[in-house]
């Protein structure tokens, strides 16, 4: 726990040593990294076949690349913890979770494609998010939480923050139930996820020498959550969403029951046949449809 508190420690201290990057700035520093990244290809492909000169040319891009690489690293760790912050919970060091979205964020560096118009804290912060989430869905496994406790506990995080602000207080477990139309067994679902989670220790340690910033400070104490907060664990991102709606209603109401999602149990080809009146092979063309349809539309969001 010291060792990782001490790693948070200098991590924060690297982020306040850093200053944020203007889109000119970013660009700049993504351009000499992207020409280090060629200048490496062409070195590998060529090798021993061209002069001295030349070839010192070549690794002097290579090592301003990685010297741009590394201030794109610096100038974007800020991206990272709101990420952390918002997916840590009992039972998962808060470290790990920070080391995920450094993952995530070096490979949106690398697929980050300026022509297609984002801006780069965009879609990092997708990439960010996808890496930790699959490391703690990856974790889940191994504690056999079902794919439809994890819907739900995407969907929670929303609902909870809306029904919060409505009622002024914290949601009771049976209030975000009605709110959301989930099953007994899915609520069941929940809790049990919720329940494989483990504390972490203290948070009151100190993260600098100043003795002014805490563990707590980053991160809610978990001891004082109400236990509905604790299903802000995972949340389904705005831009999946927007993908999802880009497609045939059929198509879309078909992936949403075969695959369980809108909080809804999946359900087998038979059964989403029978709801269409049509037969067990044709929800399957449907659905390969569909999958085709979104991975597409996945691609030219920059999604994948």
């Amino acid at each position: 726990m010291t060792e990782n508190l001490d790693t948070i420690s200098l991590y924060f201290k690297e982020i306040r040593k850093s200053t944020p990057l203007s889109h000119k700035e970013f660009l700049r520093l993504w351009k000499i990294l992207k020409t280090g990244e060629k200048a490496g290809k062409k070195l590998e492909k060529v090798k021993n076949r061209i002069g001295a000169k030349r070839k010192k040319e070549l690794q002097n891009l290579i090592f301003l690349g990685e010297d741009a690489k590394a201030q794109l690293v610096v100038g974007n760790l800020r991206l990272v913890i709101p990420t952390a912050k918002r997916y840590f919970r009992p039972g998962l060091d808060f470290i790990d979770l920070i080391e995920e979205g450094n993952i995530g964020l070096m490979h949106a560096l690398k697929k980050f494609d300026e022509k297609k118009g984002f801006r780069f804290s965009t879609y990092a912060s997708y990439w960010i998010d996808q890496s930790v989430r699959r490391s703690i869905e990856d974790q889940s496994k191994t504690i056999r939480i079902p794919p439809h406790a994890w819907e739900a506990l995407r969907k929670w995080y929303r609902e909870w923050e809306s029904l919060s602000a409505q009622l002024g207080r914290n949601p009771t477990l049976t209030e975000m139930a009605h709110r959301l139309n989930l099953t007994a067994r899915q609520v069941k679902g929940v809790m049990e996820a919720v329940e494989a989670s483990r504390g972490i220790g203290s948070l009151d340690v100190s993260l600098d020498e100043d003795d002014d910033l805490a563990l707590k400070d980053i991160i809610s104490d978990q001891e004082s959550r109400q236990p509905d907060q604790v299903f802000s664990v995972l949340k389904l991102h705005d831009e999946m969403e927007a993908a999802l709606s880009k497609l045939p209603k059929r198509e879309r109401e078909v992936l949403a029951l075969r695959f369980g999602m809108d909080g809804q149990e999946s359900l087998t080809l038979d059964e989403v046949g029978k709801k269409f009146k049509v037969s067990r092979e044709r929800i399957r063309q449907i659905q390969e449809r569909g999958l085709s349809h979104l991975k597409q539309i996945a691609q030219r969001m920059g999604l994948s």
